[in-house]
């Protein structure tokens, strides 16, 4: 695995012998927006393939004290020498006011550059039986990136001394999990115990966050296993709106004969993990713990939602998401020509009219070429029920040939309701240069 990290004062690359990888560089960056504990930060980045290797796509990846803290992407394959526009918001922690006082997003910031479409290994559970033969692991692993993994190498490790290194010659594909089984024949030993699995870790496989390679389970040898039920799955507020959090909250109660050190959770929504937390505290047998977990809704219609810890599941609860009401764009026009020629610039006049009944926040148009964002505007002010607004966006072709070029024009919550954004897709044909 290796990654190219970019900090606001200068790019450093890090190689790695054996396989090509693009090396990503930022030709521009801005930040917008009040650098405080709580607060939101923007940002854009210009990015350019400077290698002669094409990029799966471009992340951009924002870390506070090595916390991922915000992130963009795009999608589209980054060709050599090619650039692409990313834009995005990170927030930071209110309880790191220490680190962002008196200091700039240069001097505490920590950009990362990769591609976007790689995996993401990443140790999501281990549970422990004791069995006749001695302890039987059974370890899950998420692949939480863009692409499936060729393989699953691992490395097991028992209060800090490694006792197994092997490859499950398994594929993973992305979004899906994947378990192995460990039988550790070695001899019982009583108390508390810290296992651990590190995904990769002689580092041969491309990988989009190697932060997350590493699980730790603080474990009590006993004879009983531990058993764990989740219930009482419910939502504040109860009504669910697009682009609005909402708390779950739930019981765990420890049925079993063996306290727990450690509660990794998992919310699934529509049977994919969107929201993982590990909550630090113990739970005795027989005791039982209120947990909250925060969801952000990204789409509307009926949603199926269930937390899981080691294994134990709670009974799903179908939730109903509203579209963000009263944001809707219309009369929009653009002057995009049919036609046009090699290195010609152009400004496309963007007009289009809030015709909903709410004003709409941060208004912004974004021009696409070819599946790379390529130039946005941003409205100064909200745009008024019945308003219009005109922005400006530039583009100029540098290759002859067919072009497809899309213009969004998306507010503040408004881009998850798909009655809410415009988006308009033209087709150019662009002819050679005389020169």
């Amino acid at each position: 695995m290796r990654k190219i990290w970019m900090t606001l004062l200068g790019l450093a690359s890090l190689s790695l012998s054996g396989w090509a990888r693009p090396r990503l560089d930022a030709a521009s960056h801005n930040w917008t927006g009040e650098f405080k504990p709580g607060g939101q930060l923007g940002f854009s980045l210009r990015v350019v393939n400077r290698s002669k290797e094409i990029s799966r796509g471009v992340l951009c990846s924002v870390y506070l004290q090595g916390k991922k803290i915000g992130q963009a992407y795009s999608n589209a394959d980054l060709p050599a020498q090619g650039e692409v526009l990313l834009e995005g918001n990170c927030f930071l922690p209110s309880d790191l006011d220490a680190e962002v006082q008196k200091r700039s997003a240069d001097q505490v910031l920590t950009l990362q550059l990769q591609p976007y479409r790689v995996p993401d290994l990443s140790p999501a559970d281990i549970a422990v039986e004791q069995t006749t033969e001695g302890m039987r692991w059974t370890v899950t692993v998420i692949n939480k990136g863009q692409a499936p993994a060729p393989s699953v190498p691992y490395q097991l490790f028992w209060d800090g001394k490694a006792i197994a290194q092997k490859k499950a010659l398994q594929a993973v594909a992305a979004g899906d999990s994947y378990q192995f089984v460990y039988q550790d024949r070695r001899p019982p030993e009583g108390g508390k115990h810290k296992l651990s699995c590190w995904v990769d870790p002689t580092g041969e496989l491309e990988d989009a966050d190697t932060s997350n390679n590493q699980y730790v389970l603080e474990w009590q040898a006993n004879a009983s296993k531990p058993d764990l039920v989740a219930r009482g799955l419910t939502l504040e507020p109860e009504t669910a709106v697009v682009g609005t959090p909402i708390r779950v909250i739930f019981e765990l109660a420890n049925t079993g004969e063996v306290e727990m050190f450690k509660l990794p959770v998992s919310l699934k929504v529509n049977d994919k993990i969107e929201v993982e937390k590990k909550f630090f505290q113990s739970l005795a047998p027989g005791a039982e713990t209120n947990l909250t977990l925060t969801w952000v809704p990204t789409q509307a219609g009926e949603q199926r939602l269930s937390v899981v810890c080691q294994g134990a599941a709670s009974q799903p609860k179908v939730v109903n998401v509203t579209g963000r009401p009263g944001y809707k764009f219309g009369a929009f026009s653009a002057n995009v020509p049919k036609r046009s020629r090699q290195g010609k610039d152009w400004v496309f006049n963007t007009t289009f009219k809030n015709v909903g009944s709410l004003p709409c926040d941060s208004v912004r148009a974004t021009l696409w070429a070819d599946g790379s964002r390529v130039w946005s505007a941003r409205l100064d002010q909200p745009l008024q029920p019945g308003q219009d607004a005109t922005l400006d966006l530039r583009w100029s072709a540098e290759k002859p040939g067919k072009h497809e070029l899309r213009i969004d024009i998306t507010a503040q919550g408004a881009k998850a309701d798909d009655g809410a954004d415009i988006r308009n897709s033209y087709q150019v044909e662009v002819e050679p240069s005389n020169e």
